[in-house]
């Protein structure tokens, strides 16, 4: 397939452009920096330099591969930018980054008529708020991590608002991302998934971010999951 990646440099979508160049499918990365060292070199593989924020940015993303034609289906990873790693530091992101950079791409995506669009959010958003394990909904409250989720929750609505009816969206809920996996490192497993809602989730949940980039990948090619949202854990 040929698919139009945003957050392609980011710490999800990098797992997410290599799981795609490895299935042997073409890319269009949308990306702020095209120098970045995180984008390999790859016949595969067309970088364009933009902005989410900018529909004209999309637009000439789209039409980037002209012997490929227009992508088929659109992978989402961008996330909300902190001053570090850290969840007390300060946001960086301007507000509704998340939901204005979705809604952007939406739109020019309906106007060139394609449908399928994959998203990922985070459990916690929307209806999965309700069985997010206690502690984790304190440290979501009471941290700047807040911002982030509440970003994703203005997304969520955006998605489901009156005029995406011909959008064939995914929303991935994931749990805690595990970046560094220790012994597991580089080990990739099934990804359990557990409703819109996450009925089931605990505290000790996690899901590797291999799993879930492969689980990105797999419900866009496939066409799961279509106009749901799903929480996921491995």
């Amino acid at each position: 397939m040929h698919f139009l990646l945003l957050g392609s440099t980011g710490r999800t979508g990098t797992h997410v452009l290599s799981t795609l160049l490895s299935q042997n499918h073409t890319i269009i990365a949308l990306v702020r920096d095209p120098s970045s060292p995180k984008l390999p070199s790859h016949s595969n593989l067309t970088i364009v330099s933009g902005s989410p924020l900018s529909k004209p940015s999309i637009a000439a993303a789209l039409s980037a591969t002209p012997s490929l034609g227009l992508p088929t289906a659109a992978i989402i990873t961008l996330n909300t930018l902190r001053a570090s790693d850290s969840p007390f530091a300060a946001q960086v992101s301007p507000p509704r980054f998340l939901a204005d950079s979705v809604a952007n791409v939406c739109e020019v995506l309906q106007e060139k008529g394609i449908r399928r669009v994959v998203v990922m959010s985070t459990a916690g958003v929307g209806d999965s708020w309700g069985d997010l394990p206690w502690a984790s909904k304190a440290f979501m409250k009471w941290t700047n991590v807040k911002y982030a989720l509440e970003d994703h929750g203005v997304l969520d609505a955006e998605m489901r608002r009156e005029g995406r009816e011909g959008v064939e969206w995914t929303l991935v809920r994931a749990v805690r991302l595990v970046f560094d996996e220790g012994d597991n490192k580089g080990e990739v497993k099934e990804v359990e998934t557990l409703g819109s809602e996450g009925k089931g989730m605990k505290m000790s949940d996690s899901v590797g971010v291999e799993s879930v980039a492969r689980f990105l990948v797999k419900i866009a090619v496939e066409r799961l999951f279509v106009r749901e949202a799903v929480v996921v854990r491995d």
